[in-house]
């Protein structure tokens, strides 16, 4: 079966991979490059360079010969004729090892030199309920995307970092506001994206002292600075809604 570049249709399915190239063995090629994973291919699926579709086998730690699991990631290289698959055990599916941040981190030894966008199954992001006081009140921020989705600062975690540490830097990006976490509050929710990926989204509790937000254009088109009911009207989430109620009931001691 031929496998056309950035096809993403074996997301979420369970392929078996025979491996050429173990965990710990070099490249054919340049024998200083040394697998930290096993690699192989797919028999049977023939990738847009006319052999057969390779893969990263991620979450084993001991050389295998052959491994079936399911498909987490695709990384489609710009500048090659080809695609890599990323696939790790069932039992591992949505979890860290499949956030992009860390695959890419574990095939950066030989995609670090190709240029290339990756499609995940699984999404990570974190990011936190903003609020500050102003006018006598209890204030929160909300902001606006480019694709009008108005929420919380949020996004993506990245190599290394906490979910806590991932929402402070996001909102700071955001909106260039210094927030400090709060409390133990912790929501989360998970949903399924227009491109099929299974998104799960974090949220922390963060105060500031008022200021103007200051945002990132590129990302953000407007941000609102609202009273509890009028934010809450103003979510166009049913998730964001309900994880600001969990947030209104955490800080007037109805929920903590």
């Amino acid at each position: 079966m031929k496998i056309e570049k950035n096809d993403r249709s074996y997301l979420g399915k369970t392929v078996t991979v025979t491996v050429d190239r173990p965990l710990g063995s070099s490249h054919p090629d340049y024998p200083d490059m040394v697998y930290p994973v096993n690699y192989g291919y797919i028999e049977g699926l023939t990738a847009p360079d006319g052999e057969e579709q390779d893969a990263y086998i991620l979450g084993v730690d001991k050389p295998v010969e052959k491994f079936t699991g399911v498909v987490i990631g695709v990384i489609s290289r710009i500048d090659d004729a080809e695609d890599k698959w990323v696939v790790v055990p069932e039992e591992l599916c949505g979890t860290e090892i499949c956030w992009e941040c860390n695959v890419m981190q574990t095939v950066e030894f030989q995609e670090k030199y190709f240029k290339s966008k990756f499609f995940p199954k699984y999404e990570k992001t974190s990011g936190a309920v903003l609020y500050t006081e102003k006018d006598g009140g209890r204030r929160y921020l909300l902001v606006k995307t480019k694709s009008g989705h108005i929420g919380f600062p949020k996004g993506h975690v990245e190599y290394g970092e906490t979910e806590k540490e991932s929402a402070l830097r996001e909102i700071f990006e955001e909106t260039g506001i210094k927030a400090e976490l709060t409390g133990a509050f912790r929501q989360e929710y998970t949903f399924t994206t227009l491109e099929d990926s299974i998104k799960t989204g974090a949220f922390y509790l963060a105060h500031y002292d008022y200021k103007a937000a200051d945002l990132q254009e590129a990302e953000i088109d407007e941000d609102y600075l609202l009273p509890y009911a009028e934010a809450y009207e103003k979510l166009n989430w049913e998730q964001d809604k309900a994880v600001l109620k969990a947030a209104e009931e955490y800080l007037t001691g109805e929920n903590p």
